[in-house]
């Protein structure tokens, strides 16, 4: 998954939340989701430079996601996520493998001024043949949700190279 996709399904549920508010709302509120749902995904031969030349992954899981929003009494909403999948991945020579997929991310939604996301994510895939794990922290600033992505810079902390993360981390 791009991590454009990735943010979306992460951030778009926040928003619908934030948006459901009344602006008018004096008392602070907080709300409580739990999304229990299975989750699968595919990497092509050729799009991870960490697995080996013309090898594919398909793997799939369950998906275990906390979304906990809460507005303070100045107005400011705040959204934390808590995304967890594992599951079983089979590549195209056959071996099995497992994954974790690990992303926790908030949202910071002022009623005026500056939003803010912090955004810690990782995925690992072990078993037997290729086995690798990558991730980043992210944390930006911008004035408006219709500049939420793409985000140019503000990468806080990288493990790895950029390129090897976003086309090998799948969800």
């Amino acid at each position: 998954m791009s991590i454009s996709r990735k943010l979306i399904v992460h951030v778009l549920p926040a928003l619908m939340l934030f948006f459901g508010v009344s602006s008018a709302a004096a008392a602070p509120a907080a709300d409580h989701q739990v999304i229990n749902e299975p989750q699968g995904f595919n990497i092509p031969a050729g799009q991870c430079p960490k697995l080996p030349a013309g090898l594919s992954v398909e793997g799939s899981g369950q998906r275990h996601k906390v979304i906990n929003t809460h507005t303070k009494a100045d107005g400011t909403t705040e959204v934390r996520t808590n995304d967890l999948v594992t599951g079983v991945a089979t590549d195209s020579n056959g071996g099995t493998h497992k994954f974790v997929y690990h992303n926790s991310s908030t949202l910071t939604i002022p009623p005026s001024g500056d939003y803010s996301i912090r955004m810690n994510d990782s995925f690992e895939l072990t078993g037997p043949g290729p086995h690798y794990s990558v991730s980043f922290n992210w944390r930006w600033t911008f004035p408006s949700l219709d500049l939420l992505w793409p985000p140019v810079d503000n990468w806080e902390q990288i493990h790895g190279n950029p390129d090897d993360i976003f086309l090998c981390d799948p969800l």
